[in-house]
């Protein structure tokens, strides 16, 4: 799929006509072609084309056999290999329209840099290595929480966790994970937050049903929406009221500048009859 020349450090790469050079990334940082996030400190690039590849992406392998996918081998796509030209990435959820490793007979696609993610990660916020998890290991209908934002994770997505511990993490919330990926990116840890005193306490981090908090939150959101609609419908009535007067004296004026045309006609036709 590529050519690397380690002497000129120069990529031939499938997706452009011409080399593509390993090269301090331009300021304003470009955004990489492959995934559309923004390059580090270094990228493969054409500067005279303005085309930008993370070193990550430029350098995927043509198949990939990724353990969450273990029945087939996934394939590196230039474009999305179905009709709309689009991807739903497994790992994050987020469709993508460019690079892709895709299974395309099981319709199971994974963004470049998701699937390069580490199978393994030493966090400073926990003291045992987080595992990538592909699939939710709570019984059913049960979710996480994550430990580090506090919110759920969707079990249909890819999470960091500690077996052990019951410790979960977002992907995005667990910036080793990230700097695996991007080594020269500047990313932000993030702190786990200590859980509100006297707040639900979900056994373990399984969650088996939505807290009281978030029930709350619902129902008051649920109360404002009700509340807009019954001033909206207030709203609409009295501007239906105002139009069906106006209409009516509209109607009053017309009949009355009829009646002051043809009035006087009749009156002469009728006197001279």
């Amino acid at each position: 799929m590529e050519s690397i020349n380690d002497a000129e450090k120069t990529l031939i790469h499938i997706s452009h006509l011409h080399p593509l050079k390993l090269v301090a990334s331009p300021e304003p940082r470009p955004v990489c072609h492959a995934c559309h996030i923004q390059c580090g400190v270094q990228c493969y690039g054409c500067t005279k084309c303005r085309y930008f590849l993370h070193i990550i992406c430029a350098t995927a392998k043509k198949d990939l056999n990724h353990p969450a996918h273990p029945d087939h081998t996934l394939t590196f796509e230039l474009t999305p290999p179905y009709p709309s030209g689009k991807f739903s990435c497994y790992t994050c959820g987020v469709e993508g329209t460019k690079f892709c490793f895709s299974c395309k007979e099981c319709n199971y696609n994974l963004h470049l840099d998701c699937s390069s993610l580490p199978h393994s990660v030493n966090s400073h916020s926990h003291s045992h290595p987080l595992i990538l998890t592909y699939k939710n290991p709570f019984p059913s209908g049960t979710t996480g929480i994550c430990d580090l934002c506090e919110n759920y994770v969707d079990p249909c997505k890819w999470f960091y966790l500690c077996r052990n511990c019951d410790f979960l993490s977002h992907i995005g919330c667990l910036p080793e994970a990230l700097e695996a990926l991007l080594p020269d990116m500047p990313i932000q840890p993030v702190m786990p937050r200590p859980r509100p005193q006297g707040g639900p306490q979900p056994p373990g981090n399984a969650a088996t049903a939505m807290d009281n908090l978030q029930m709350q939150q619902l129902l008051s959101a649920q109360a404002q929406m009700q509340s807009l609609m019954a001033v909206n419908a207030q709203l609409q009535a009295q501007q239906l009221m105002s139009a069906q007067a106006s209409m009516g004296q509209s109607l009053m004026f017309t009949n009355a500048n009829l009646h002051s045309m043809w009035r006087p006609n009749y009156d002469s036709i009728k006197d001279s009859i």
